[in-house]
């Protein structure tokens, strides 16, 4: 591949006006789609299903009382489990699934591929086919998606590691913005990437950061304006697993759970880090027999910001589901929800099991955990948990109730975009 100096590239195409036409219809109706992905991608799972939670430690910790700022009153209540409120302003768009996308034709520009996405509405439950979207062949040929985050989704080379952000969803032109590759041998397609992460969306602010989460232990992180390539940073202690991470724009600092939630990390813009220790409280009561089956699925710790500034722990737990002798899919079970209380003493901090959150959502996919306002948005639903990857559904978290839209089936684009962030 002809190398390229980093920076933004934007493309053209003759094939926007029908591109408008199409996605103006969408924005209209509010529409997505959703269809199971290639069953050959599921053989992955086993690889990353075995390398799940080995390694367990214990770390020093510091004091995390002074890595948060102080929140007034009216913020710590701004997302209060009891401010279920309308809202008089205008309805945002309701956020959307990407949930596969696949090359149709070739486009007349030669950077450019006509691609056919398939999209989920989440108000209406209905399934929509976008085709003649215009598409950088560098992103479809050559790269793969590792995740999205704050409207933008992240690209990496399949040959040398390059990173891409693009706006691939803009209705107009969409920009590419090339980052340095990453190091050998973290590019190569059997490396597992947990998630990516943006301080800020680059459109928004030129000193943004970009983080990489890699199955175990590894994060990379790059700041543009900084660094001529990627950061490793200082890992040798953090044996987390497939525990994501989320920068707190509110807090300026990179968070994530390790060791089964039992301590909380963070690291600031220098990526100097501290360790909390997390207890979680308000454990609900459950049979014995249910706390054994548990004890047997997977669980995954999740950190999420609320737009109030509102943190919150949540365990995703998944069973296996052997659909034939060849190949076992995950299968959602249930969600368990803490509130992290912002105030550390003595270098411990708790967070509060909680089956309210409000006016509040949650979306989880193959992108940073989302946390929206519902009544902001046409069709969302209070208190609700949207989840896409091996399985497509809800969660409600007053009643523990599950509905699936689709089997737990892999998907190629598992990835929730919210269009007013694009």
């Amino acid at each position: 591949m002809k190398s390229r100096p980093y920076g933004c590239y934007e493309f053209r195409t003759n094939q926007v006006s029908k591109t408008v036409r199409v996605w103006g219809c969408f924005l209209d109706n509010n529409v997505s789609a959703f269809q199971s992905s290639r069953k050959s991608l599921c053989k992955l799972l086993l690889v990353v299903i075995n390398k799940i939670y080995k390694c367990f430690a214990v770390f020093p910790y510091d004091d995390f009382s002074s890595s948060f700022h102080k929140q007034s009153q009216v913020e710590e209540e701004s997302d209060h489990k009891d401010a279920r409120f309308f809202s008089s302003s205008p309805k945002k768009q309701t956020p959307y699934m990407v949930l596969e996308g696949d090359k149709v034709g070739e486009s007349s520009e030669a950077e450019n591929i006509i691609m056919s996405f398939k999209l989920f509405d989440l108000s209406k439950e209905e399934i929509i086919q976008v085709i003649h979207k215009s598409f950088p062949k560098l992103l479809y040929e050559e790269s793969r998606v590792i995740g999205s985050s704050r409207g933008w989704i992240a690209f990496m080379s399949k040959h040398d590691g390059t990173v891409h952000l693009s706006d691939v969803f803009n209705l107009g032109s969409l920009r590419v913005i090339t980052l340095p590759p990453l190091p050998d041998p973290m590019y190569h397609p059997s490396t597992a990437i947990i998630n990516v992460s943006l301080s800020y969306p680059p459109d928004q602010e030129d000193d943004y950061a970009m983080y990489i989460k890699f199955l175990c232990s590894e994060i990379y992180y790059c700041r543009p304006n900084h660094h001529s390539q990627w950061v490793l940073c200082d890992s040798n202690e953090i044996h987390t697993t497939a525990s994501d991470i989320v920068y707190s724009p509110r807090n300026q600092m990179l968070f994530l759970v390790i060791m089964g939630a039992s301590f909380l990390l963070s690291f600031d813009l220098n990526m100097n880090r501290k360790y909390t220790r997390l207890h979680l409280r308000n454990i609900p009561k459950m049979p014995q027999s249910e706390w054994e089956l548990l004890a047997m699925c997977i669980k995954r710790e999740h950190l999420v910001e609320s737009p109030g500034g509102r943190i919150f722990v949540v365990k995703y737990v998944e069973t296996y589901d052997q659909g034939d002798k060849d190949i076992i899919f995950n299968k959602t079970k249930r969600f368990m929800v803490f509130k992290l209380n912002t105030k550390a003493k003595d270098g411990e901090i708790a967070a509060y099991y909680t089956e309210d959150i409000g006016d509040l959502c949650i979306f989880f996919g193959n992108n940073e955990t989302l946390c929206l306002e519902a009544s902001k948005y046409h069709g969302l639903k209070p208190n609700y948990i949207y989840y896409v990857g091996y399985g497509l559904g809800v969660y409600d978290i007053g009643s523990q109730i599950l509905h699936h839209f689709t089997s737990s089936m892999p998907l190629n684009w598992p990835l929730y975009l919210v269009p007013s962030l694009i």
